[in-house]
């Protein structure tokens, strides 16, 4: 049986990297971005994360914190994996019990745990009483094949150009209204700027923002790795006096349009089931379903 340790953050990212590449094919990951995002959770989640390590090898883990996006939420994250190959020996289930008293000690009423949706996670799932409560279509492009066009007229700039507070103010409102379990309504403008422009796999040069009547009106944001070839929507959105005018779809395009030009042969996105205009977005661009994202909760 591996030993469970709390992790050591430069000793165990690469394995973690693999884990992470291993259980969602469509998770565009390296080093610097997987670091980044565990020294950017801010401290009042009061996270914790263990790792199951047999050898010298970490094989699985877990994360718990809590739902530091919305203000007043009582729900406490708590997410498992392990990798294939060592499956069916009780890691999961210890690294799980483990968790699970870090989130109780934490008070959270409600446990939600997330991941590409697969048949032995549903199972494990289940198993420990969780059901789903929502999903969003994962879905992958080749920008390269591309053939769609903007409407012309729009004021499209890259947001290395821009006042980024114009960005932070397009992605909170529109984040607002996308659907969600909680609302995203607790994200200072220093912990966006750690979250969103410092992350090493963010581009700047590859993220739009469209003006209208000298407004930052929609913002669409790229995570790039050349070196892999692959990328990222991290966000499109409009402010809400502004949609129904084919902006976050020129912001998108102007994106793939980047991306294609500088190294990016496969492209990811995910949106919620229900959010019916993005994904028809994705669906006029050319974008094909690649499994699902799943959110699954349980009382604590």
């Amino acid at each position: 049986m591996p030993s469970i340790r709390e992790i050591e953050i430069e000793r165990d990212a690469e394995d973690l990297v693999e884990l992470t590449r291993e259980i969602d094919p469509t998770a565009v990951v390296t080093v610097a971005s997987y670091t980044h995002r565990l020294r950017t959770v801010p401290e009042r989640a009061e996270g914790r994360i263990w790792v199951a390590e047999l050898g010298s090898r970490v094989v699985g883990r877990a994360q718990c914190n809590r739902n530091f996006f919305t203000e007043g939420s009582d729900t406490v994250v708590l997410n498992v994996a392990v990798r294939r190959a060592q499956r069916r020996l009780g890691i999961g289930g210890a690294l799980y019990e483990t968790g699970l008293r870090h989130a109780r000690a934490l008070g959270g009423g409600t446990l939600l745990s997330s991941f590409h949706e697969n048949p032995a996670g549903v199972a494990f799932a289940s198993r420990l009483g969780f059901s789903l409560s929502r999903a969003e279509q994962l879905a992958t492009l080749d920008p390269r094949s591309v053939r769609d066009e903007a409407s012309g007229g729009v004021d499209l700039r890259p947001v290395s150009s821009v006042d980024p507070r114009l960005v932070y103010a397009v992605d909170l409102e529109a984040t607002l209204d996308m659907p969600q379990a909680e609302a995203v309504d607790d994200l200072p403008y220093d912990e966006w700027v750690g979250h969103v422009l410092e992350y090493p796999g963010f581009s700047a040069e590859g993220s739009f923002v469209a003006l209208a009547d000298g407004v930052a009106a929609a913002v669409s944001l790229l995570g790039a790795d050349p070196e892999s070839g692959r990328g990222h929507s991290l966000f499109t959105g409009t402010l809400r006096a502004y949609r129904g005018r084919g902006l976050a779809r020129a912001v998108k395009l102007a994106s793939i349009r980047w991306a294609a030009a500088n190294g990016i042969t496969t492209m990811t996105a995910a949106n919620d089931e229900t959010n019916a205009p993005m994904l028809a977005i994705n669906r006029r661009l050319g974008y094909v379903p690649a499994g699902r994202r799943v959110e699954y909760v349980r009382a604590t």
